[in-house]
């Protein structure tokens, strides 16, 4: 019989299934991996505590969830949670999953539950059923990927030809300066943040969070791009790698040229040099549509499209516990 194993009660057992079982691929992306262990909980600032588990028989694990309880929901640091078998269709341990779900939602209290899945080709997928069966509803989530196989060659099969003239301007009249391990300097972070504050006309983050951020870019898991016209900073890309993956964190421009283009070199330059670090794929982000969104959340999804050679599709299951 299938037993649930929390990571709070075996921290060292679920991390050693996580990261060293190849058949859960967590860490592949950045969002779900080390550097989601690493940010997330700094910025989210212990509003959200680890509810991850895993579906075992013995010291064999059949499900591994990822999975954070806070502020009456039920999620990954607000991503969707994941739950990956180690057989697909391993209908005992979904059940067993979905068993502790519901336990978490009444002893918890929990108000929303969201779970997302790889969008099935043609058929209704054991979790989506299992999701039907609760009263969750489906929704389409997509994201967008840059191909990093052939650095520039194959990122040019997705670029966007109204790009191609913005990026030469970006390279002729733009001058780069990259913050990582080899030059780790904390002033040009630190202009970053302040440039960041500035344009954003507030701060989002606490301090702790920038100096999360860039301890992470100083170990060498990422890289902050900055972008500038003469003396003046007017771009900034900062990216987070995962295991084969690079995943777009922030990007921040100033508003008041964008007469010019100046998001459009310093991304290009992040992701060809993730390509140099020998990382096979750029994680963009989510794409909103129109009323799923602000304008300003529709309008930057545009924009990322623009640089994608894959749009990824995924199923997200929400559950309203209230209804």
């Amino acid at each position: 019989m299938p037993e649930v194993l929390t990571a709070a009660d075996h921290p060292e057992l679920f991390a050693r299934w996580r990261d060293g079982d190849h058949r859960f691929r967590f860490n592949e992306k950045a969002r779900y991996g080390a550097f989601a262990r690493h940010y997330y909980p700094v910025a989210f600032a212990g509003t959200r505590q680890d509810a991850s588990f895993a579906i075992a028989e013995g010291d064999r694990p059949r499900l591994l969830a990822l999975a954070t309880a806070g502020d009456c929901r039920l999620d990954y640091y607000g991503s969707p949670l994941r739950l990956c078998c180690a057989e697909p269709e391993d209908g005992a341990a979904i059940a067993a999953a979905f068993a502790h779900i519901d336990q978490l939602i009444a002893s918890r209290s929990l108000k929303r539950v969201e779970i997302a899945e790889e969008a099935p080709s043609n058929r209704l997928s054991p979790v989506g059923e299992a999701c039907l069966n609760r009263h969750f509803r489906p929704s389409l989530r997509m994201t967008a990927w840059g191909d990093l196989s052939e650095g520039e060659t194959s990122l040019r099969r997705g670029l966007r030809k109204s790009y191609k003239s913005l990026l030469n301007w970006g390279r002729a009249n733009m001058t780069i300066a990259v913050v990582n391990r080899e030059t780790p300097d904390r002033a040009q972070f630190d202009r970053y943040q302040a440039f960041h504050q500035a344009v954003a006309g507030r701060s989002f983050r606490v301090q702790n969070t920038w100096d999360a951020l860039f301890t992470w870019i100083e170990s060498g898991q990422g890289e902050l791009v900055l972008g500038f016209l003469q003396d003046d900073l007017v771009a900034g890309t900062l990216v987070g790698d995962a295991e084969g993956s690079a995943y777009y964190v922030s990007g921040v421009y100033d508003r008041e040229r964008f007469d010019k283009p100046m998001a459009h070199w310093p991304l290009w330059t992040a992701m060809l040099r993730a390509h140099e670090r020998g990382l096979m794929r750029f994680e963009l982000g989510d794409i909103p549509l129109d009323g799923d969104a602000t304008p300003k959340e529709v309008a930057i999804g545009f924009f990322k499209r623009g640089f994608a050679t894959e749009i990824a599709t995924s199923v997200v299951w929400s559950l309203d516990a209230h209804e």
